[in-house]
């Protein structure tokens, strides 16, 4: 008993010596990622998206404006993105895409089911889905959709007749069942093969195909072949003008709630701003420069929703054509770009510079971060490669001449820019004036989008296809666009690039197949490192995009994780804004006229309804100029909602707060801030006491030492008595 007791008292003591520490438990956050690896998730639950509510008033007209008349009407030839704007609303798919994360879900296609070894998939269609012209869609429309598709290899459809069994695609089981039959497995089945086709009626083009003058590539339906099983019927188009729609009575999800959109054709985006300014048009769908934010975001009735924008604006070039088939001279154009200030100068910060690697980094799954650096800006390493290859000035007019076969040739070529996106007019005049640095001539081609695109899909030895060009191309979530866009097979379009890589071509075909995540990824990863190696195109920016719409017309807007404001979406989910009442504000915590930088200060307002009451539920949200995020200020009682804005990474110079409160059954509320900040004053230092020296070891730990010392003294003369008692 005794000797336990003993080592306890020790083990005590001990344990006095040694400094106690206590975990502080993680800061809990919240975090949105969606699941990248998973493209056929099986969904349990009613998906939120869209909910159609038949006691919502009906009515209003919902104005879209298109930069340019569609270059294709029908999805066999369609590629460009003002051809897409006309096709959607009148289309639907096996599955749709979530707004929110990306993910595959159902839609016509209600469910499917996959055997073991993914090579069969049998889709469960919706049943009562009807076309414009009032016939029903069965699982003989899809087969026949599908089976044309494989029979021509639509140049946008490669996941579909480089997927399916060419010899058994489809298979009819029942009247609302079909089956997929797979040539190998393909992970992105669900998103990319069964969202590839817009289902059409068999009866109706089965008969336009007969017709003698039908050539799919050039074939334009007339207005009442445009039949679809969307949410909108076409019903009038006047090239140059406009295209309408009615919304579809019997649209299996629902009817729209607007009656009508239209489509206005303006080229120019400040025409275009200036429409949705004066409410003229709903939402803003143009390329909006930056500097126009600031201003923005003091306007009543404007709403702006800021996003990451799915797509590459990149130079891109035909690679079969000299100078561009010379790896070395395409990379020592890459180190003559300075992205940064490209971002920097004509986006004003609302983008992120090109990664080497295309692949966009806001998709961190499969963003792989370890590309090799195969160039960056500077000039006068440009300029040096192309005193490698020989390329020098041999005429003493400024501009470099090739050796060998094209001895005496300039390297001179053109670079075209739509006309319609100023921003990539101007990406493309700064990228002519860099070239110009290094002897290399660009001349800047500015081209009506239509032209610019036939120019752009040509063959790589056309005469007509042009040089170069800056190119808005969509990614995805999904990375199978790497293989549909960049795989040699797919020369000349959607690889306008003439990229031809063995490796790439293998890799491509490889992560398409499978189904080990991680194997997958490693596959992806290589794949953007051949990207970087080779610099078939140069990615020049990726825009936060401002997507710009009325608030006091519609309400009921869907914000796309990659589109913005217009999307099907909102197509179908937009509604009349009806007997809606005002707010009222007290200011309770006014931000300082002027503000030290590093300085924290408090913004707080009251919402009152008309009667004065508190309003409550509100959704208050905060933007700064030049800051994308949107900040929330929190309801702390009594319709008082605040905030604290920490500016220790603010910059010198003006400001605005714009808050924007948003409320069911209110009209939305825009109050706005104006302030400074400034740089502050660098304080005196002043002598302070004189540092007390560290305790030494004996001040420190002596009374422990003295404790421990007594207490081992104390049991020795116990020990010492009973030895000697018992002796």
């Amino acid at each position: 008993m005794k000797k336990p007791i003993f080592l306890l008292l020790v083990f005590t003591l001990v344990l006095s010596l040694i400094p106690v520490t206590f975990a502080e438990p993680a800061e809990p956050w919240e975090t949105w990622e969606p699941d990248l690896t998973s493209p056929g998730v099986t969904i349990t639950e009613e998906f939120e998206g869209y909910r159609y509510d038949p006691d919502v008033v009906h009515g209003g007209t919902l104005v879209i404006s298109t930069p340019s008349d569609p270059p294709e009407q029908h999805q066999w030839n369609a590629g460009a993105t003002a051809s897409y704007n006309f096709l959607d609303p009148m289309s639907d798919w096996l599955t749709g895409i979530d707004p929110i994360t990306g993910g595959v879900v159902p839609w016509i296609a209600e469910s499917w089911d996959m055997t073991p070894d993914g090579l069969h998939y049998t889709v469960h269609l919706v049943e009562g889905v009807k076309f414009h012209d009032g016939t029903e869609l069965t699982s003989e429309d899809v087969k026949w959709c599908y089976d044309y598709v494989m029979e021509n290899n639509f140049t946008r459809m490669s996941d579909v007749w480089q997927v399916l069994d060419r010899k058994n695609p489809t298979e009819i089981i029942d009247e609302y069942t079909i089956k997929f039959n797979l040539a190998e497995v393909f992970v992105a089945f669900p998103r990319e093969t069964l969202g590839a086709v817009a289902i059409v009626p068999k009866h109706l083009w089965e008969k336009i195909i007969e017709k003698p003058e039908y050539d799919w590539l050039t074939y334009v339906p007339t207005l009442d072949e445009q039949i679809g099983c969307g949410p909108f019927k076409l019903i009038d188009y006047k090239p140059g003008a406009w295209y309408q729609y009615e919304a579809f009575e019997d649209y299996w999800h629902g009817k729209p709630y607007v009656d009508y959109a239209l489509r206005p054709i303006i080229t120019s985006g400040d025409a275009e701003l200036l429409a949705v300014k004066r409410g003229e048009v709903d939402v803003f769908t143009g390329f909006l420069g930056s500097e126009a934010i600031p201003g923005l975001l003091r306007e009543e009735g404007i709403g702006l929703y800021l996003y990451n924008n799915e797509y590459m604006y990149h130079w891109g070039m035909n690679t079969a054509m000299w100078p561009f088939s010379v790896k070395e001279f395409r990379i020592a154009l890459a180190h003559a770009i300075d992205k940064q200030d490209i971002v920097d100068t004509l986006l004003l910060g609302y983008g992120i510079p090109g990664v080497i690697g295309v692949e966009a980094p806001f998709y961190t799954y499969w963003y792989n971060p370890n590309v090799p650096e195969t160039y960056t800006f500077d000039l006068a390493k440009a300029a040096q490669m192309l005193d490698d290859l020989g390329w020098v000035d041999t005429d003493g007019d400024g501009i470099r001449e090739g050796t060998g076969e094209h001895a005496g040739e300039p390297l001179a070529f053109d670079i075209g820019p739509p006309i319609y996106d100023p921003v990539r007019c101007r990406a493309a005049e700064l990228l002519s004036e860099w070239f110009g640095q290094i002897g290399v001539k660009a001349t800047v081609q500015y081209m009506e989008w239509a032209t610019l695109w036939n120019k752009i899909i040509q063959p790589l030895d056309s005469p007509t296809k042009i040089h170069s060009w800056l190119l808005g191309s969509s990614q995805s979530v999904e990375p199978q666009w790497m293989f549909t866009r960049l795989h040699s097979a797919h020369i000349p379009n959607p690889n306008y690039y003439g990229f031809v890589n063995a490796e790439y071509d293998m890799l491509s075909e490889l992560q398409s197949a499978q189904s080990d995540v991680e194997e997958r990824k490693a596959s992806i990863w290589r794949m953007q490192e051949i990207l970087a190696e080779e610099v078939p195109l140069v990615v020049l920016y990726f825009r936060q995009s401002p997507s710009v719409y009325r608030t006091d017309k519609l309400t009921g807007w869907v914000e796309h994780y990659g589109e913005g404001m217009e999307n099907l979406w909102s197509w179908i989910n937009v509604r009349p804004i009806v007997e809606l009442k005002a707010m009222s504000t007290s200011i309770v915590h006014t931000p300082p006229p002027e503000v030290d930088i590093g300085e924290t200060f408090m913004l707080g307002i009251k919402y009152l309804d008309p009667e004065g009451n508190p309003i409550t539920d509100a959704s208050i949200t905060a933007m700064l100029t030049g800051d994308p995020t949107s900040y929330t200020l929190e309801h702390v009682g009594e319709g008082t909602y605040q905030i604290d804005f920490d500016t220790t990474d603010w910059f010198e110079g003006d400001y605005t707060i714009r808050v924007d409160a948003k409320a069911k059954g209110f009209y939305t509320m825009l109050t706005t801030f104006a302030l400074k900040s400034k740089i502050p004053p660098t304080p005196t230092p002043t002598p302070g006491p004189t540092p007390t020296p560290p305790p030494t070891f004996w001040e420190s730990y002596g009374a422990t030492v003295t404790g421990v010392v007594v207490v081992l003294a104390v049991i020795a003369v116990v020990a010492t008595y009973y030895m000697a008692r018992k002796t």
